[in-house]
């Protein structure tokens, strides 16, 4: 099926869907491609040991967590497989329904940090991030520089980059639906920057786009970020799509339950021909605070992203053979379990490893303050 390439937990979350309902699902696509089922579900249930280690948990809690996360997906996979497949194909988590899960265990203090954290979410539109990254200058506005995160063009530079950007907004245009061109088409070109986003991400270019209607209050902010080679192709086989960006849309848009209505690929000019994937930025995004989780709220947490992953997976693979193929019993589960303990054990040595080459001094580091 399609699978995520990186479904680890922090990779789930809220976002809003085109009817402005906050839903929770997969909300990271650079490396999708067709891949076994499994890679992703070992993905996750490894980055619930390592999340549990770094919060102090117990090594019972550790595979505990990894555990729920198995058996849920399978339980999951096989209620799609009894399942219509246009019912498997509607089905998505609201933040209420994901709040009403994280219930069952979490002390009310826990639900209530959460709300609050939808809440945040909820505020994180492009009408809240004209206020938070832009400035009105003569009669416009203009990107607020905040370096080294956002940085604007050098002033010599910056009328052929404007350049560059308006065509890219022209071509990336063309890879919308006529519905989403016509209300593109209601916004003008205002300013963009270049934008740091994640580690993961260092390395690869992009920039956030400021768009704006006829009125003061009604900004769009798009992001542009650079797409390359699935991380899986070399074991799974190239893409379909000859265009990383269209790779990582078009994933996303048969993946997750609800997407984004701006998403969308352009390419770079220039030598290099880079290629781009382009969404709405913070769309009202918001994630899980995994590192003051307790035990009992990491294992629920395990147990609704395990079955977000089983109905993103039901969208594009046979729920029915892979059900049948996991069957019954916990067998899966304890195998998945094992090796999420096994990976966690690389990663402790690998990283001890690293620090001591660090602290001998056979790598070069830059150390934080």
């Amino acid at each position: 099926m399609q699978c995520c390439g990186d479904a680890h937990l922090s990779n789930f979350g809220v976002f809003a869907a085109p009817d402005r309902r906050l839903v929770f699902d997969l909300n990271d696509f650079d490396e999708t491609l067709p891949a076994p089922f499994e890679w992703d579900v070992k993905r996750l249930v490894a980055s619930l040991v390592v999340a549990a280690r770094d919060n102090g948990h117990r090594p019972k809690d550790q595979r505990a967590a990894a555990r729920a996360a198995a058996a849920t997906y399978r339980a999951v996979l096989a209620e799609a497989a009894a399942m219509r497949f246009m019912d498997v194909w509607y089905t998505r988590i609201d933040a209420e329904e994901m709040l009403a899960q994280l219930s069952v265990t979490a002390k009310k203090s826990t639900i209530k940090a959460a709300e609050k954290n939808l809440a945040k979410a909820r505020r994180k539109t492009s009408l809240g991030s004209l206020e938070k990254f832009a400035e009105p200058v003569d009669g416009g506005f203009r990107i607020r520089q905040q370096p080294p995160v956002i940085v604007r063009p050098p002033e010599m530079m910056a009328e052929a980059a404007e350049q560059i950007v308006r065509q890219g907004l022209t071509d990336y245009a063309q890879t919308l639906t006529p519905d989403r061109r016509l209300v593109l088409d209601h916004y003008h070109y205002e300013d963009f920057a270049r934008k740091v986003v994640g580690v993961g991400s260092v390395g690869t270019e992009a920039f956030m786009i400021l768009l704006m209607g006829d009125r003061d209050d009604d900004p769009l902010f798009l992001q542009i970020k650079e797409a390359t080679t699935s991380v899986l192709a070399p074991f799974a086989g190239a893409s379909e799509y000859e265009h990383a960006g269209e790779r990582v849309v078009q994933g996303q848009r048969v993946t997750q339950s609800a997407s984004d209505a701006f998403l969308g690929w352009v390419t770079g000019t220039g030598e290099a021909r880079r290629e781009f994937y382009v969404r709405q930025l913070r769309d009202m995004k918001g994630s899980a605070v995994i590192e003051t989780m307790s035990p009992e709220v990491l294992a629920r947490y395990a147990q609704i992203c395990g079955g977000a992953l089983a109905r993103a997976h039901a969208r594009t693979g046979d729920a029915a053979r892979i059900s049948g193929y996991l069957g019954d019993d916990d067998v899966f589960d304890r195998a998945l379990e094992q090796f999420a303990v096994a990976y966690a054990d690389q990663n402790d040595a690998d990283y001890a490893a690293f620090t001591e080459a660090a602290d001998t001094e056979r790598i070069a580091v830059e150390r934080g303050v």
